[in-house]
């Protein structure tokens, strides 16, 4: 494995690029960088939220393995991690405790929470795709939505009750069916602009508010620890892309696992023990949501929309909408309230 400095690194990528496009701006609060070189090739966005708040979002795929050395100061940014594919390693330092090391794994299907702060840390990544988003968010942010009554993990707690944190960094646990659905609507929300903002930024503390229920209910020990091998999670997370990318004609059980190697009732157990339900049931939610955005924009009528996210019968598409909203897609067209 090739081990560069970070410094090196964006050197030889500025010196070996092949193609390469940076764009401020483009909604008026982004940074997007695409890049293709001899070790990547992918994309990078970076988007400002309200004060004190990032996402960040990494789509590529990695060309050879490589060990990527970095310095960071003292700050104040905790880090919600979401990997949807790739795994990699991260060795740390501390720089100026010399006995402090640390040795953690990323995984596709995880998400994890953490504060690393004063630290040499070293990146190991291996050739294929990693698609991964970071919310960072200091801790004025995180102190915002306090009401002082919290029962809260304890790195999270001594943040409530003084201005330093210790170093900690946590796997939470397995990305929910609600994390991951509301990841997909970060990847492809329906608003630009002012309005794109507002719904990210809503997202963003959807998500860090089911990871904090989870963190909460691992610690108590009320959260199902998953039995899945690694490589079974991301087939598994592969499977459920699929689906949603060929949403107008998916494929069958038998298919999608043969498609992702495994055997259709791993996969069928696989789904219920990451996402809570069955595969289809995950993409019915994953349309009616979509079907949702849609009606709410008010650009297409009903029996458009039903066709766009799959639904060849209108009447089983009215069925399902008002089953799981509790109004009628007409009634969700034209302003109405539906229920989460």
């Amino acid at each position: 494995m090739e081990t560069i400095t970070s410094a090196q690194y964006h050197q030889q990528h500025l010196e070996n690029r092949k193609g390469y496009e940076v764009a401020y701006n483009t909604e008026g609060y982004d940074r997007i960088v695409k890049y293709s070189d001899r070790y990547v090739t992918g994309s990078y966005r970076e988007v400002q939220l309200r004060h004190g708040v990032h996402l960040l979002l990494y789509d590529g795929t990695w060309l050879r393995d490589l060990s990527v050395e970095s310095s960071f100061d003292t700050h104040q940014w905790l880090v919600a991690r979401f990997h949807l594919a790739g795994s990699s390693r991260i060795l740390i330092s501390r720089n100026r405790d010399k006995s402090f090391k640390a040795d953690y794994i990323h995984q596709t299907g995880k998400n994890y929470l953490f504060y690393l702060s004063d630290i040499k840390q070293i990146d190991e990544v291996a050739v294929g795709t990693e698609l991964t988003i970071l919310i960072l968010f200091n801790f004025d942010f995180f102190r915002s939505f306090s009401t002082g009554s919290e029962v809260l993990p304890n790195p999270l707690q001594a943040l409530l009750e003084s201005d330093t944190l210790p170093l900690f960094h946590r796997q939470v646990g397995q990305i929910t069916y609600q994390m991951h659905l509301a990841l997909q609507q970060i990847l492809h929300s329906p608003h630009q602009g002012m309005m794109k903002r507002m719904y990210l930024e809503s997202k963003v503390i959807e998500l860090l508010s089911w990871q904090l229920t989870q963190f909460i209910e691992t610690e108590q020990g009320q959260y199902p620890v998953t039995s899945l091998k690694p490589v079974d999670v991301e087939r598994i997370y592969q499977a459920k892309e699929i689906l949603i990318q060929n949403q107008i004609q998916p494929p069958s059980l038998i298919d999608l696992a043969q498609q992702v190697g495994l055997h259709h009732m791993k996969l069928k157990l696989g789904f219920r023990e990451i996402f809570g339900t069955t595969a289809f049931a995950c993409l019915r939610d994953y349309r009616l949501e979509q079907a949702k955005q849609f009606l709410q924009e008010g650009k297409m009528n009903v029996e458009e929309v039903a066709n766009v996210v799959g639904y060849s019968h209108l009447g089983h598409f009215r069925n399902a909408f008002k089953r799981k909203f509790g109004i009628t897609p007409s009634a969700c067209r034209v302003g109405k309230i539906v229920m989460e």
